[in-house]
């Protein structure tokens, strides 16, 4: 055994640590691989006290914010919260304004089935639609290869990257991921038909040429909606913001050309396309590009044009958030990417990976995903914390704001709809209350999931485990991420200290989930670390001497083509572990207090 830890001091001079305790970790004791520290947790409300007293918080915390006219105008603003995990409901808070009457609520009654339009979340609903019949397959094409407007401008488009997109270089990826470099808008932000030559001369404007002026879109409802052929001609004369993939700017233009190019990839409208793949799967009710024939299941902050719920955004709907939906509908669209149901496995582990960084540390950019990083405690009132990236997209339209948020980790997620009129004294109050809630729902409800999944993984993994020559024990502590493998054994050999070269008492290993579940085996990695005290977090300028880089030495060292980090449990149809296996000593230990507990129990 001691040639291994030679063989181990060989490796890690020439390539990465094998086992991360040469590196200091920035936030903790500990250094977690990126990703779930324990299982998600299952049969939540039945099961589980830590998401029962979340739930509780946070209904709690609710109450408070409404009743509290200083940070929410409880006059004007409505808002509707469903919490979901993959496969059950587990929040439906619904709030209505005091202001509402009749017309702004005809259905009387504010639930999970009222219609609000969701802004700009219509971006992710027009990814998912993407992914859901082409996968991940065009996402290097270029644009201009299924939007031929666009090939035609580039070949007759001068070498001017300062002046003239370089339609050729813009992909499907970087349309889906804010990184085409194009405008925010066409006509929506233009003050072109708003500004007089009194005005324009005092703000020391020039005048404009007729065919400067937008002729169609949005502004202010001022202008009909452009034709195919009137988008793109015009998309083409607005100068670049950027090259491509060089750094994120947020473009509503960007997806109206991927609901293009996807229907030249398909030869479907997108409208088709939307309906049968996503509202059809999904049985989305009331779900809908345009707006509905009816208001009677809606809610109208102010009036049908101010609020814009009666504005039909045409072909902006996939991009600029024409579309409508529920809290009920979203939620079925949250589980069905949770669990799988339109998108395989792999596609969706992909998408729910960031694309690109933002000069935020705690902010990257997916397709079309809005990724937050929390530094989240990893167990409550532990100062020692561990990133959790929440899969986020928000959307602001006329009187409505969404905000639709997901946590693969925990295997859970919520939407937010708010409605509150336009005015000018109301028309901070719905930001204001997408942050405090959507605030409030994360502050209670991760630390819940956290604490379930730390609480299931204890009763489910927890133990001795025990063959004729070997022993080892599992459990979990406080204050530490992952499933804690001490008194590991062999005889009077102590098998943790000879791998890691460093007393017992100093030697960490922990084991952590792979996302790799099978014939009711789930698959484990270990990480090797010298226990330790948290440093203090980052300096300026330090760079090398400090970071948390555990990926860098899984599976670093073999034994007869077997890692000295990879651990198979076995587990029962309930999900308790019965056996584990740590698959280099070709050997697989009971686990004894689930082997006592089945005796007990006969």
């Amino acid at each position: 055994m001691r040639l291994i830890h030679t063989l181990h001091t060989v490796f890690a001079a020439a390539t990465l640590p094998l086992f991360p305790y040469f590196a200091t970790a920035q936030y903790s004791p500990n250094c977690p691989l990126q990703g779930a520290v324990f299982p998600a947790p299952r049969n939540l409300i039945k099961e589980s006290g830590a998401i029962g007293t979340g739930l509780s918080i946070l209904q709690n915390e609710l109450q408070n914010i409404i009743n509290n006219p200083t940070v929410f105008d409880n006059g004007s603003t409505s808002f509707q919260l469903s919490l979901f995990s993959k496969d059950e409901q587990l929040l439906s808070f619904s709030y209505a304004a005091t202001s509402l009457n009749n017309s702004s609520l005809p259905s009387g009654c504010l639930n999970e089935n009222t219609i609000f339009r969701i802004g700009s979340v219509s971006k992710l609903l027009t990814v998912y639609t993407l992914l859901a019949n082409v996968g991940m397959d065009h996402l290097k094409d270029p644009v201009t290869k299924w939007v031929p407007e666009l090939a035609e401008f580039t070949n007759q488009g001068v070498n001017d990257a300062v002046s003239q997109v370089k339609w050729d270089e813009v992909t499907i990826e970087a349309l889906a991921s804010h990184g085409a470099g194009l405008d925010r808008d066409y006509s929506l932000s233009d003050y072109a038909n708003l500004i007089n030559g009194t005005i324009a001369k005092q703000a020391a404007l020039p005048p404009l040429a007729p065919e400067d002026i937008p002729t169609c879109g949005t502004t202010d409802f001022l202008l009909p909606p452009c034709s195919r052929a009137e988008f793109l001609q015009e998309a083409n004369a607005l100068h670049p913001v950027t090259s491509t993939f060089h750094t994120p700017v947020y473009s509503n233009m960007a997806f109206q050309i991927l609901a293009y190019a996807l229907e030249g990839i398909t030869g479907k409208s997108f409208a088709d396309i939307f309906q049968s793949s996503i509202i059809n799967r999904l049985r989305l009710s009331r779900t809908s590009l345009q707006p509905p024939n009816s208001t009677e299941e809606g809610i109208i902050p102010g009036d049908k044009i101010s609020s814009w719920w009666s504005v039909d955004l045409g072909d902006s709907s996939p991009s600029m958030g024409g579309m409508f939906s529920t809290g009920a509908d979203m939620m079925k669209l949250g589980q069905s990417i949770l669990s799988y149901s339109i998108l395989n496995p792999a596609i969706t582990r992909q998408w729910l990976r960031p694309i690109t960084h933002t000069a935020d540390l705690h902010v990257a950019v997916g397709m079309p995903w809005e990724i937050h990083r929390l530094l989240q405690p990893v167990s409550s009132g532990s100062n020692h914390t561990r990133v959790v990236d929440l899969y986020t997209k928000n959307g602001d339209l006329g009187g409505y704001s969404t905000l639709f948020v997901l946590s693969p980790e925990h295997d859970f997620g919520f939407t937010l709809l708010i409605a509150s009129p336009t005015t000018a004294t109301e028309s901070t109050a719905p930001a204001v209350a997408l942050s405090i809630i959507g605030d409030a729902v994360t502050s209670a409800m991760v630390s819940a999931f956290e604490q379930a999944a730390r609480d299931e993984a204890a009763y489910n993994f927890a133990g001795v485990y025990v063959s004729v020559n070997m022993s080892l024990t599992i459990s979990v502590s406080d204050g530490h991420p992952g499933l804690k493998l001490s008194n590991w054994t062999m005889g009077d050999k102590d098998v943790l200290e000879l791998y890691t070269g460093v007393p017992n008492a100093q030697a960490d290993a922990r084991l952590y989930p792979m996302d790799l579940e099978s014939n009711g085996k789930i698959s484990f990695r270990a990480v090797y670390e010298r226990a330790r005290e948290a440093s203090q977090t980052s300096q300026p300028g330090v760079v090398f001497a400090q970071g948390c880089l555990p990926w860098g030495g899984v599976a670093a060292l073999h034994y007869g083509k077997i890692a000295f980090d990879d651990f198979v449990f076995e587990v029962n149809d309930k999900g308790r572990a019965t056996a584990l296996a740590p698959r280099i000593t070709r050997q697989t230990l009971g686990n004894q207090v689930v082997t006592i507990t089945s005796l007990r129990r006969t």
